[in-house]
């Protein structure tokens, strides 16, 4: 029952991130999209969170806050 619940909260938050995209700024739906890639790992969908973590616009930052790495200072690559 839990993970229709994460699966449906998964769905619903990357919905949500593609909805602000058009709107709001980009790290807004980078926070939106990251939460849904943390609940459809909840789920237990590798897939759909392989995608959302490899995606070209959003891949890198999505990948560091799943892994709970946080910059302290400016890198410029």
């Amino acid at each position: 029952m839990t993970r229709i619940v994460d699966r449906l909260e998964a769905w619903t938050l990357l919905a949500l991130g593609l909805a602000a995209g058009i709107v709001l700024p980009h790290p807004v739906t980078t926070l939106l999209w990251t939460a849904a890639a943390r609940a459809f790992e909840r789920a237990g969908d590798d897939g759909m969170t392989a995608r959302l973590t490899s995606a070209t616009k959003f891949g890198g930052r999505i990948s560091a806050r799943l892994h709970g790495d946080t910059l302290g200072h400016m890198r410029f690559a």
